[in-house]
């Protein structure tokens, strides 16, 4: 399988005209949304640009699609290129100065209402114009965050990329992490966890997990209407690894443990909350989930899990393919190690949320011994809020790639505990990328019995073609790599895909109902034309005409906020605890 590597790195910026083949549905309408990393050649981690914003209005005007694509322009941007010789920008997905840590917001969209935000695990999340894409403002000043590392304009921030905005609510939860080493691995560090809600207007407001500190980082927030779920993601950084060193960290618990705070503790009046902790095997870092309890108190969720990557690492100038023994060519540098040498697994789990009685239901694994390298899920938007729940999740796989396994990669997880497969097992060429259907209704132990089954009686099958008379799927031709992936809640449901095909990014149109038979429509853009490697996705219905809200952080009273408050604040704390001690309410 050839993997179009030049084609991760690549931006283009502007208005275009995009050519449609195929039958593009009359009735769908809206725009699309993705976001992915404005990657340049001297920041050698793919990760570590901020973001690049690309809108594809669906609604088609004869055989052609319009698309739009901008930069963020982040504020720290203008000190990079007037002083790029002091910012450090190692293969760790961050660059960083005296002056502070460099905000990318590179990773999510998320539709607040009809105002769109870009999010990253690290940094402020910001506001673009949906219509003219241009940056509007971070969210909240410096000085209103929970700050992981000092800076002298640009703290360090530690979040999660996938928040959740509740309609509902009308709030935007997040998740916020403050760090310290860890006492018996200073390269290691350990968070306290921080919910963050915010209205879209006014300041942010927070609430400390009692007793919780993570190994990992809340790579996504669960929220249902009575909880939220911050879950301890397996994407471990240390300060060994944000000094740019490649000091091995321990594995963190091997299982998936998910914090749950009841949302009717989230009062102004209260500063620290009660959290409970339920574990399930695996280790998951994607999520999709009910929104509505049943009559029994529970909920059910979906896991993405993959045990052998990590995307805080990446290909280096002296590393080698872990099958050949080749050093990698300068190409291949900063590329993360996304790509996994295990099966990926999919969890069907359900809770009990009841605070008297919290714990897990059940666990249901599906594995496909042909689809490996779990990578972005998406479902009908629809039915999240529906007393039903969500009906099926739609399940992208990047396949198996030998040359983009490292030596150091293999090497890390090669001994984890989750890994499924011994070394003898592992597929002798590549495997291709799979798009599937994944209905709910059925019970995920026994489809992965019957795959187990089918491919015992007919070895002579494709391993990534198993399953046919069970599920809907499609498996991608060699050399095309599957990319994000979004659900259309039009008429009856599409999944749009984009895909690097050679040098060029495509994007193409599934019928939900119908993925076995490939694409219904795919568009290509213009010659010349790339948008790099795309992350994650949003659908929204409509723009709005104008903006409707007044919100924005000022730039000059945000400089002066953070050099005036944010030093006085380790006093500040430290006085307020000794004060709790003395009159006995510190805990």
């Amino acid at each position: 399988m050839t993997i179009p590597v030049k084609a991760f790195c690549r931006s283009g910026f502007g208005q275009f005209t995009c050519k449609i083949s195929g039958a593009w549905p009359e009735a769908i309408s809206g725009h699309l949304f993705v976001v992915g990393p404005q990657h340049r050649p001297q920041q050698l981690h793919l990760f570590v640009g901020a973001a690049a914003v690309v809108r594809w209005d669906l609604q088609a005007q004869g055989d052609q699609l319009q698309v739009h694509s901008a930069p963020l322009r982040t504020w720290d941007s203008f000190w990079q290129r007037v002083l790029p010789f002091i910012w450090r920008g190692g293969f760790f997905p961050m660059r960083s100065s005296f002056l502070g840590t460099a905000e990318i917001a590179n990773t999510a969209v998320v539709n607040l209402n009809g105002r769109a935000l870009l999010t990253a695990d690290a940094g402020r999340y910001w506001e673009i114009d949906p219509q003219s894409l241009e940056t509007i403002t971070p969210v909240g000043y410096f000085d209103e965050h929970v700050v992981t590392a000092p800076g002298l304009a640009f703290p360090m921030l530690m979040n999660t990329a996938h928040p959740f905005y509740d309609p509902n609510q009308q709030q935007l939860i997040s998740c916020e992490l403050r760090a310290r080493p860890r006492l018996e691995n200073f390269w290691d560090m350990v968070c306290r966890a921080y919910l963050v809600l915010w209205d879209g207007q006014g300041p942010l407001q927070h609430w400390q997990i009692d007793g919780v500190e993570l190994d990992g980082c809340p790579h996504s927030v669960l929220v249902t209407e009575g909880c939220v779920l911050v879950p301890d993601v397996s994407f471990q950084v240390g300060f060994g690894t944000l000094m740019g060193l490649n000091i091995p960290l321990p594995h963190p618990h091997p299982h998936t443990q998910l914090h749950i705070v009841d949302r009717s503790e989230l009062v102004p009046e209260k500063r620290t909350v009660p959290g409970r902790l339920v574990t399930f095997p695996g280790d998951s870092f994607h999520f999709l989930w009910n929104y509505r309890h049943s009559a029994e108190a529970e909920m059910q969720l979906c896991a993405v899990q993959q045990s052998t990557i990590s995307l805080v690492q990446a290909i280096e100038a002296n590393d080698i393919r872990h099958f050949s023994g080749k050093r990698y060519e300068s190409e291949y540098w900063g590329l993360p190690w996304m790509f996994a040498f295990d099966p990926g697994t999919l969890r069907k789990v359900r809770l009990r949320l009841d605070p008297q009685d919290t714990r897990l239901v059940s666990c249901e694994r599906l594995v496909h011994p042909g689809w490996w390298t779990t990578m972005f899920g998406t479902a009908d938007p629809r039915e999240q809020f529906s007393d039903q729940g969500y009906s099926a999740i739609y399940q992208g796989y990047a396949g198996f790639t030998r040359d983009l396994i490292s030596r150091r990669q293999y090497l890390q997880f090669r001994d984890h505990p989750n890994r499924l497969l011994h070394d003898e097992q592992l597929p002798l060429a590549d495997l291709p990328s799979v798009l599937a259907r994944i209905p709910l209704d059925e019970n995920w132990d026994h489809l992965t019995s019957e795959l187990c089954a089918e491919r015992s009686e007919h070895p002579e099958r494709p391993l990534a073609s198993l399953g046919r008379a069970h599920l809907d799927f499609y498996v991608f031709p060699d050399g095309h790599l599957l990319n994000a992936v979004q659900f259309v809640p039009q008429g009856p449901g599409y999944v749009f895909t984009t895909v690097l095909v050679a040098e060029r990014l495509e994007a193409w149109l599934f019928a939900a109902g119908d993925l076995k038979n490939g694409p219904l429509a795919r568009v290509s853009l213009p010659e010349g034309v790339h948008f790099g490697f795309m992350l994650h996705s949003e659908h929204f219905a409509s723009l709005d005409a104008e903006r409707q809200s007044g919100y924005r952080v000022r730039r000059l009273q945000g400089a002066v906020r953070t050099l005036t408050r944010l030093p006085l604040r380790p006093i500040k704390d430290m006085l307020s605890i000794n004060w709790k001690r003395l009159t006995g309410r510190y805990r």
